[in-house]
């Protein structure tokens, strides 16, 4: 015995067959064949060499259509028809699904419909339809490289310097001896340094490695910074005022027995400093997550970024030098050095080693940045200065008369302090390159500055003072790129 199966297709009309074993030669009930219609299943035949081929063109030979199989009693569902004794065999749905997937697997492949996934080809083009977004990095967006670098232009003024009483005009007072006890008493007093510095130009530079991304998508990279470049220069003076007895009335706490500087016609001074530091950090920076993929009219797919808050944080080591230099002239008109006037340079040199530690918060937008980053290098200071003089005073004998001719120095190895901060903002003109703008702070502290080293008449064995510190502030331009 052997089973006929026809395969039935909704959508064409067409009819698949296969043979299976032999059975028995009672056809099945009709309610059988109801069932296995409306399940859109294979349908057994029953002795199909015996049965004509039915009228309907749409079937092929050795099936049989429902009306030719006649009515037979109703049984129950799931149930199976043996074919030897006729009787009903209950079927679990295990079964009848075993049955299926094998009557499934008999039709021809050729036989099945390609669907397409374009819902009409006259309505929309093919490549709208297929063209599906994709779950993109910001990997490819923003930062997208191996290198990068920022260039900035700083423009800083500087806190002024350590300012102590240089020069008295005696004047409108008795004539000399100077008592130094009065000095607040005092009216015309001339300091170190009284005018405010000029904004300086300087630099900022930065070049940078990418490492790869860790698993938290964040950046890994390693940097070299260098910020400075920027030199303060002032020049100042004081010409004696004078009396009924002269025009030599300036006199200095400074050196009340050196030669030179007490009874001079006038005072000129000239301060220098600059200011360097080179930066080598390990960075640690996170990523955007991932772009939102965005359908335009015409159904391309675009890809935008995400704004988020993009926090940063690096370690590394600091160096800076800081340099600075004052000069201190006295003398009379018309009066030759030789025979009055005095000549006293101060130079000290600082070099500040430490760790630096910062980090920066971003707000990252698709066309604009914002965000503040800060820097801290608690570091240790070798400070060393510098002081020479040479005065002469072989005509005024109301003031202290010789010549003199020295020169001193001495280091010191201390604690310091290297900070700064910076708010800034920039323009992305395209995904890696954008130009930002800023307002810049710098501190820094425990150095050995120029007008505090004052030991004129040597009164001092340790002439050093590292007390010192410096505060700079202004704004920067500039640019930063990814390639």
């Amino acid at each position: 015995m052997a089973f006929t199966v026809a395969a039935f297709s909704g959508l064409s009309g067409d009819v698949a067959t296969a043979q299976l074993p032999e059975a028995s030669a009672d056809p099945l009930p009709a309610s059988v064949m109801a069932e296995l219609q409306a399940a859109d299943t294979a349908i057994p035949v029953p002795f199909p060499d015996a049965v004509a081929p039915a009228a309907d063109p749409g079937l092929q030979d050795g099936s049989l259509t429902f009306e030719e199989m006649g009515d037979e009693p109703e049984v129950e569902a799931n149930t199976v028809i043996d074919p030897e004794t006729g009787e009903s065999l209950q079927s679990d749905d295990a079964f009848l699904d075993m049955e299926m997937q094998e009557l499934d697997a008999a039709v021809d492949a050729a036989e099945l419909l390609n669907v397409s996934a374009k819902p009409a080809d006259w309505m929309l083009d093919e490549s709208m339809l297929e063209e599906m977004p994709y779950p993109a990095s910001s990997g490819s967006w923003f930062n997208d490289g191996r290198w990068y670098a920022s260039g900035e232009s700083l423009w800083l003024d500087r806190s002024r310097a350590y300012r102590r009483t240089i020069a008295i005009d005696t004047a409108l007072l008795p004539p000399p001896p100077f008592d130094p006890s009065n000095i607040n008493d005092y009216p015309l007093r001339y300091t170190t340094v009284a005018k405010p510095f000029n904004v300086a130009p300087g630099a900022r530079a930065t070049i940078g490695r990418y490492f790869g991304r860790d698993y938290l998508n964040r950046d890994r990279s390693f940097e070299f910074t260098y910020y400075g470049g920027m030199t303060y220069e002032q020049t100042d003076g004081w010409n004696a005022l004078g009396d009924s007895a002269g025009d030599n009335t300036l006199v200095t706490p400074l050196a009340l027995r050196v030669p030179g500087y007490n009874g001079a016609g006038f005072y000129t001074t000239a301060f220098n400093s600059d200011f360097n530091s080179y930066e080598w950090n390990f960075k640690l920076r996170r990523r955007l997550g991932r772009d939102k993929m965005v359908m335009m009219p015409n159904g391309d797919w675009s890809k935008h970024s995400e704004r988020a808050f993009l926090p940063a944080g690096f370690v590394g080591i600091r160096l800076a030098n800081i340099n600075e230099d004052f000069f201190w002239q006295s003398g009379r008109q018309g009066v030759d050095f030789s025979d009055f006037g005095g000549l006293y340079e101060v130079h000290t040199e600082n070099w500040l080693l430490g760790m630096n530690f910062g980090g920066e918060l971003i707000s990252q937008n698709e066309f604009f940045w914002w965000g503040i980053r800060g820097r801290a290098a608690p570091c240790l200071s070798f400070a060393s200065e510098t002081q020479s003089n040479l005065s002469n005073n072989t005509i005024d004998p109301n003031f202290a008369q010789g010549s003199q001719s020295w020169t001193a120095g001495d280091t010191l190895t201390g604690p310091a302090f290297l900070g700064d901060l910076s708010l800034m903002a920039g323009f992305n003109l395209t995904p890696n390159f954008s130009f930002k703008a800023g307002y810049e702070f710098l501190w820094v502290a425990g150095i050995a500055t120029a007008t505090r080293q004052f030991n004129l008449d040597e009164r001092r064995q340790d002439p050093i003072d590292a007390g010192g510190q410096t505060f700079f502030q202004g704004l920067s331009f500039g640019f930063e790129g990814t390639w």
